[in-house]
Parts: structure tokens; C-alpha cells; sequence
């Protein structure tokens, strides 16, 4: 049985499911796998650095990702 909430309609994804951008924790593959599930991935970017978060973003492949920022971290 699906869930359909606004949320999916606003993302464009089958379950309302997010994963937490967590620093250290929601890389790439992680945030592939549930957006490939059809929940939306979020990539913990907040204390990467630019080459970090490209390979983050290499090991998410094809997958439709999000990333969150720490805004007080971009001032970095």
C-alpha cells in the first residue's frame, strides 16, 4: 500500500520517506539507495569540503539527490 502526501508530490517521489543529511553518516551510496527506493536522499555536506562532496556526489551515481548545508559551515 502507497502513501500519498504533498511531500511526494513536492519531490516527485513515490514514498514520504527523507533521509537526514548527517554529517559523516548520509553519503552517497546512502542517499542513492533511498531515493532509489523512492524516498528522497539527502547527502550530510555540511563539513565536507567542495572534493569530498564531488566524490559524494560521484558515488550517488544517476540517483535524483539532495544535499543539506550547515549555513554557518559555508562561511568556511
Amino acid at each position: 500500500m502507497s502513501i500519498r502526501t504533498p511531500l511526494c508530490d513536492l519531490f516527485g517521489i513515490e514514498h514520504p520517506v527523507l533521509l537526514a543529511p548527517m554529517a559523516g553518516v548520509s553519503g552517497g551510496a546512502l542517499a542513492a539507495a533511498v531515493s532509489n527506493a523512492g524516498g528522497l536522499g539527502l547527502i550530510g555536506g555540511g563539513y565536507g569540503d567542495a572534493d569530498w562532496l564531488m566524490r559524494e556526489f560521484n558515488a550517488a551515481g544517476d540517483a535524483r539527490i539532495g544535499v543539506g548545508f550547515i549555513t554557518w559551515s559555508l562561511a568556511r
